[in-house]
């Protein structure tokens, strides 16, 4: 806010004032958008991994991580959460979820161990298919 503005002296030191008041206000806003943000990453990503693995668990886990995903996308569509509950529910969340989270590594250490294992009978020439055809 500067003088070339048009405004006078007093506008100018009483919009200052204002900004100031409203910055503590401004930055605890800011961080509950954050966190509502990082919730419904967190949602969608929770949502994804339970499509690959949730075979791979049993019902009650499951319904377990989808209740709490429930919840936090509710809390996170809520303008009046805070950003301390949004982090609590994010916290449950990733408690609940680590099953999943297991679940899906042992996965991706099996899809490793099948793809190195049909890499070298990828590797495997026949010899006695060559020789018959050069006859």
């Amino acid at each position: 806010i500067t003088g070339s503005s048009g405004l006078s002296e007093e506008e100018i030191n009483q919009m200052i004032q204002e900004a100031e008041a409203n910055k503590e206000a401004d930055a605890k806003r800011k961080e509950t958008i954050e966190a509502r943000n990082q919730a419904d990453s967190l949602v969608h990503q929770t949502k994804k991994s339970l499509e690959e693995v949730g075979d791979a668990l049993s019902d009650s886990d499951k319904q377990s991580i989808e209740k709490v995903v429930a919840e936090l996308e509710t809390l996170a569509k809520d303008d009046n959460a805070t950003k301390e509950q949004i982090d609590a529910k994010v916290q449950e969340l990733a408690t609940v979820s680590q099953k999943m989270q297991e679940a899906a590594m042992k996965k991706q250490q099996t899809g490793s161990a099948e793809q190195t294992q049909q890499k070298k009978d990828d590797d495997v020439i026949d010899v006695e298919d060559v020789q018959e055809e050069k006859k």
